[in-house]
């Protein structure tokens, strides 16, 4: 078979056809005032917690990491993130949702991106720490082209509530 072409079986008849190779974004650096920044990734499956971490570490920020919604609050609390990346469907007993109003209860307002390898997506959601919803399918550089935002939200609301 031919580099670039995926085989199709119909039947009892194979077919190649070509599979169009798409490069993925570059992805632009951090600004110099946002590196440092912490962001807080959770997600259940390691893979995705490795290339996350491994990608954020390379763009400047620090990164805690936590594999469920228990281990993330301990780490939001010693580690004051200023963004959280928070898969959607986390494990029982508490998904992203549950995480985000716990956060909230415990007077952490962390801005958050969800993002999840499902097509859930809420629609008509108008909440003010939500930053965007993103597909784990995207291309990784628009999920870090929200961080600038989220951090930059993070500090305009804890510089109005000093």
């Amino acid at each position: 078979m031919k580099p670039g072409w995926s085989r199709h079986c119909h039947g009892y008849t194979a077919r190649e056809t070509q599979v169009p190779f798409t490069p993925p974004k570059p992805i632009p650096p951090t600004p110099e005032d946002l590196r440092g920044s912490t962001v807080l990734v959770v997600d259940d499956e390691r893979a995705w917690r490795v290339i996350l971490e491994t990608d954020l570490k390379m763009l400047g920020y620090k990164v805690s990491m936590a594999e469920d919604a228990d281990q993330a609050l301990v780490r939001a609390q010693a580690d004051k993130p200023e963004v959280a990346i928070i898969d959607l469907m986390l494990p029982e007993p508490m998904d992203g949702w549950g995480l985000l109003n716990e956060l909230r209860a415990r007077g952490q307002k962390v801005p958050v991106i969800f993002y999840t390898a499902y097509p859930v997506f809420p629609s008509g959601t108008d909440d003010p720490d939500v930053v965007g919803y993103m597909s784990k399918a995207v291309d990784r550089a628009d999920l870090y082209a929200l961080l600038p935002v989220a951090i930059r939200r993070s500090r305009e609301r804890r510089d109005s509530d000093s």
